[in-house]
C-alpha cells in the first residue's frame, strides 16, 4: 500500500493557532525520533540501539516495544528537511517506510508531507473488498496519528529546543 497526505502547520485563516517556526517543527520531528513513546499510541518502550552521523544526516537504529511484539527500525534525520523511517521486516510486519518531509512553498507557510509505503508481513496485497476496506481504515488511522503528531509538536514547541531531551550531535 502506498499512501501520502499533507498536514498544514501554519494557516493564515486560523490566527488563533500559534505558528511554528521551521526549527520548532524540525525539533518536534527529532523528538518524535528519539522519544517515540510520546507520539505513538500503543508503544510501550523505545530504545535507540545505535547512532551514526554522516554529514547532515543522523541515523538511529531503534527497538520499539509494543508489548505483544517488538519492531526494529532505522530512522534517518536529514537536518531540517525530512525523516525517513524503515521498518525491518519480521513475522509481525512487512517492510515499510515512512517519510515525513517539511515543505515550505512560501515563507512561513509550513506543511508536513507524510508518505507511507507498507507491505504486509505475508507479502500479499490482495485487492478484494475486505482488503480495500482494511487499507482505507489503515489510511484513516495514519491520518489521525499524524494529526496527533502535529498536536504533540505544538505542545512541545514552547519548550523546544531548550528542553527537548535529545542528545546533541557530536560532529559539530
Amino acid at each position: 500500500m502506498k499512501f501520502e497526505h499533507l498536514v498544514q502547520i501554519n494557516d493564515p485563516k486560523l490566527p488563533v493557532v500559534d505558528w511554528l517556526t521551521r526549527e520548532q517543527l524540525w525539533m518536534g520531528l527529532v523528538a518524535r525520533a528519539w522519544k517515540p513513546t510520546r507520539f505513538i499510541l500503543g508503544l510501550e518502550q523505545a530504545e535507540v540501539t545505535e547512532i551514526a552521523h554522516s554529514g547532515t544526516v543522523t541515523t538511529l537504529h531503534r527497538r520499539l516495544d509494543y508489548g505483544a511484539f517488538q519492531v526494529e527500525d532505522t530512522i534517518e534525520l536529514h537536518d531540517e528537511q525530512r525523516t525517513e523511517t524503515r521498518v525491518t521486516p519480521s513475522q509481525h510486519c512487512g517492510p515499510s517506510t515512512l517519510t515525513i518531509t517539511i515543505e515550505e512553498p512560501e515563507q512561513g507557510m509550513l506543511w508536513l508531507r507524510f508518505q507511507y509505503h507498507v507491505q504486509d508481513a505475508d507479502g500479499l496485497n490482495a485487492q478484494d473488498d475486505a482488503q480495500s476496506e482494511y487499507e482505507e481504515a489503515r489510511k484513516q488511522a495514519y491520518r489521525a496519528a499524524d494529526i496527533d503528531t502535529v498536536k504533540m509538536i505544538r505542545e512541545l514547541a514552547s519548550t523546544l529546543p531548550a528542553d527537548h531531551g535529545i542528545p546533541p550531535r557530536k560532529d559539530h
